[in-house]
């Protein structure tokens, strides 16, 4: 297949095709849109990131050879979803969402979004305060009913003093980013054990996403992140997923370099070392969980 590639992608480094066999079907399982011209910011927001609107996306869907993604509501937004679901419309059914919340819609609104494209919910828990067991368990009740599934961006240490919890959720899970495990501690830190018994017991799913942040090593190799996404797999490959996090925020906010998405697709075949495991990852996993 022909690609007519631009000759930059923003917010990403390099004007490469990738060099792993991208199967029909792949699915891109996190990335965000950023659009403060049509959709302000919350008053809060501190990041001022710049537009990352859903044309420049699809430039780089194209690039990787991807036909399907998943939106996350990003922080910069709240629990305002008017982005991301208009993010969505423009991309249709090859499109899902997940979106953010601060109190629990009715089962009619719930049942609306689902028509639109949504699939689970997500909760950004920066401190233990931040951790509301009683209306997770609440939503995860409601969420078990549509099919949907709850998304946790948390730290590792968090997820191991929270484990009793998960067990008891009653949809499915879904963590970002590796659990967010130490680079420098990787599987040694014991949220890879909590993580890999709940995947293995049929309850979470592990975004290999991100595989740059908060890498020790860093580019181009990523070896300490890639070596726990690689573990992941091998622990319990039919619940892993793969995303590039575009338009990449943290490192915007933290005046990182850019990393090269191509670059970092590429090492999923040090994660995933088999065609067919690649296939598993960006194509069965994603259309299990998101109902493609």
């Amino acid at each position: 297949m022909t690609h007519t590639i631009p000759a930059q992608i923003p917010f990403c480094s390099g004007r490469s095709l990738p060099t792993l066999s991208v199967p029909e079907g792949a699915c891109d399982s996190h990335h965000h849109i950023f659009d403060p011209v049509s959709f302000e910011y919350r008053k809060r927001d501190t990041t001022n990131i710049p537009p990352a609107p859903v044309s420049a996306y699809k430039l780089l869907k194209k690039r990787l050879g991807f036909e399907r993604s998943v939106i996350v509501t990003p922080s910069a937004y709240g629990f305002d979803n008017c982005c991301t679901l208009d993010a969505l419309a423009h991309l249709g059914d090859k499109a899902r969402a997940v979106i953010a919340i601060e109190r629990l819609p009715p089962r009619e609104e719930l049942l609306g979004l689902h028509r639109l494209g949504v699939r689970g919910i997500r909760f950004a828990i920066n401190t233990a305060d931040d951790f509301d067991a009683v209306f997770i368990k609440k939503c995860a009740r409601e969420l078990s009913v549509l099919g949907w599934h709850i998304c946790f961006w948390m730290s590792a240490d968090l997820i191991v003093e929270n484990q009793s919890l998960f067990g008891q959720l009653e949809c499915q899970l879904v963590f970002d980013h590796r659990g967010q495990l130490p680079a420098d501690q990787g599987v040694n830190h014991p949220a890879f054990t909590v993580l890999t018994e709940l995947m293995q017991a049929g309850r979470a799913w592990v975004k290999i996403s991100s595989a740059y942040q908060n890498s020790i090593v860093g580019a181009p190799s990523y070896s300490d992140n890639i070596a726990i996404g690689r573990a992941f797999v091998e622990a319990c490959s039919e619940r892993v997923l793969w995303g590039s996090d575009w338009p990449h925020p943290s490192e915007y906010i933290n005046k990182r370099d850019m990393p090269n998405d191509v670059a970092v697709l590429d090492l999923l075949a040090e994660q995933a070392p088999t065609p067919q495991l690649v296939k598993q990852v960006l194509v069965d996993n994603p259309a299990k969980l998101y109902d493609f």
